[in-house]
């Protein structure tokens, strides 16, 4: 028997187990990531071979590697308090805070170019590690100064009424910065802008001392048009007793006018009872009364 023919499977499999077998790779890339795919030649430099989208992987072959990035979204914060505080047009400092949304763009173009023309190449490094340090150094400045920028367009006190234009404004520009880049900007999300609380305090002490200005001024105008009304009161009494005085003067005027002396006789014997009463010739100033005796005169 030929030992040599007996050993040579053994050789062979020895031979796949210890050198063929590590050599092969099949590299996966879940869904969400992309996967850069290069060469591991034994000598020499290594290669650019496809890039390919998950789910998926490269199947079974010889000396291969990846390196996977996301292509999912990433948010990131950015804070503009204290000495950082953003500035508005009438010179107020507010304390904001601005969320940005953005992701690598998923085609393999754009993967392969990030990786070997924007730094993302970090074989040692997570995918969430990988886009940080994108963010980092392409996105976090042209987010933060554009974000400054817009604020500034607007007084601070009116910010928080704007923060949706605020919101699509910063957005605009940060896209225009980052054009002819891998990376996309989905939204922008400006929150809250409060001056700090010591100015807060004083706008706080302004507004209380100008609500009681226009209460004072409110209750002077109330006080002011109480007057008026009680001098027209006061007013309209005295014309009505003028008026009153006048037509009595004018209602004495016509009895004087009536009142004659031989009219003032008549009502004096109008008023002696009838019983009493003697009718003298015209002309004549006695008035006798019937129960009266003549003295010393005869008829």
């Amino acid at each position: 028997m030929n030992i040599s023919k007996l050993l040579a499977p053994v050789i062979l499999a020895i031979v796949a187990l210890f050198f063929i077998a590590p050599n092969m790779t099949n590299f996966r890339v879940p869904a969400g990531y992309a996967g850069y795919i290069y060469t591991v030649p034994i000598f020499g430099k290594s290669s650019f071979k496809e890039v390919i989208i998950g789910p998926a992987s490269t199947g079974w072959r010889w000396r291969v590697a990846g390196q996977l990035v996301s292509v999912t979204p990433y948010t990131y914060p950015e804070t503009f308090v204290g000495q950082a505080a953003a500035l508005a047009k009438d010179k107020l400092s507010l304390d904001a805070n601005s969320h940005i949304v953005w992701r690598l763009k998923g085609e393999p173009q754009e993967i392969r170019r990030f990786l070997e023309s924007f730094g993302g190449w970090d074989s040692h490094a997570t995918p969430d590690d990988v886009a940080k340090e994108a963010y980092d150094q392409y996105i976090k400045e042209p987010f933060r100064t554009e974000t400054r920028t817009i604020i500034a367009q607007y007084d601070g006190l009116s910010v928080n009424a704007e923060l949706t234009t605020i919101s699509r404004s910063i957005k605009d520009e940060v896209v225009k910065r980052l054009a002819g880049t891998p990376f996309e900007v989905l939204d922008v999300v400006m929150g809250s802008a409060q001056p700090p609380e010591n100015v807060i305090e004083a706008i706080s002490r302004k507004v209380a001392s100008h609500q009681e200005l226009e209460q004072r001024a409110i209750q002077l105008q109330i006080a002011e048009k109480n007057v008026e009304i009680e001098r027209a009161v006061g007013e309209a009494a005295g014309a009505r007793t003028a008026a009153q005085a006048s037509e009595e003067a004018k209602a004495i005027t016509v009895i004087k006018a009536v009142l004659s002396p031989e009219y003032i006789e008549y009502l004096g014997m109008q008023n002696i009872k009838g019983a009493e009463r003697v009718i003298v010739p015209a002309g004549s100033n006695i008035l006798i009364g019937a129960g009266d005796k003549p003295s010393g005169r005869k008829p």
